[in-house]
């Protein structure tokens, strides 16, 4: 469980940009600001939704798995959503309005043609590794550009992230392996 007095930072996306943070095809996120900050951060799926992006034109990967998980009309409100015993809940990394992953921010540079195709051009590249998914997505507001998450955020997401137990479904860069759960206290 994380510590209340780490460095844990948390960094609001737009989706369906988080999802592919989380689901770990997007290794690098984009940002018109460098950062000289390194470590863990919670990677929270913002309110807003981008309904220009097309997954397919990023990877063909992301889209069979997006299509898997029943397509951009599957994304859900974790502020809005009551839980329930009877219907399969939807999966978390689909979620807005929530704390979908846990990552580590291990670098930053300034585009040079890098990164593609998820990339762009011009701004910083905050170059994202050791990607954990959360099993439950955990609905709380967001801010912009790095923040602090409140001891209660970071506590709910040390037991999603503890109740996932010692295997976890992780992808760095380029392809899935399944390694021992970092613990990020």
């Amino acid at each position: 469980m994380p510590d209340t007095t780490t460095n844990v930072r948390g960094l609001t996306i737009w989706q369906p940009w988080a999802w592919a943070v989380a689901e770990g095809f997007k290794p690098v996120e984009c940002r018109p600001q460098r950062t000289h900050y390194r470590g863990t951060l919670l990677i929270h799926a913002g309110q807003k939704f981008d309904l220009t992006v097309s997954i397919v034109r990023y990877s063909r990967d992301a889209a069979h798995r997006l299509d898997e998980l029943g397509g951009v009309a599957n994304f859900w409100d974790a502020r809005r959503r009551v839980p329930s015993e009877v219907a399969r809940p939807p999966h978390p990394t689909l979620a807005h309005s929530a704390a979908i992953a846990i990552a580590e921010l291990v670098g930053c540079h300034e585009d040079t043609g890098c990164c593609r195709p998820w990339g762009r051009l011009g701004p910083w590249h905050w170059e994202l590794d050791d990607v954990r998914p959360f099993a439950k997505a955990i609905a709380c507001q967001g801010a912009q550009s790095l923040w602090r998450p409140a001891p209660e955020l970071l506590q709910k997401a040390g037991a999603v992230t503890q109740h996932q137990g010692a295997l976890v479904a992780t992808r760095t860069r380029t392809e899935w392996d399944d390694k021992p759960a970092k613990d990020i206290s």
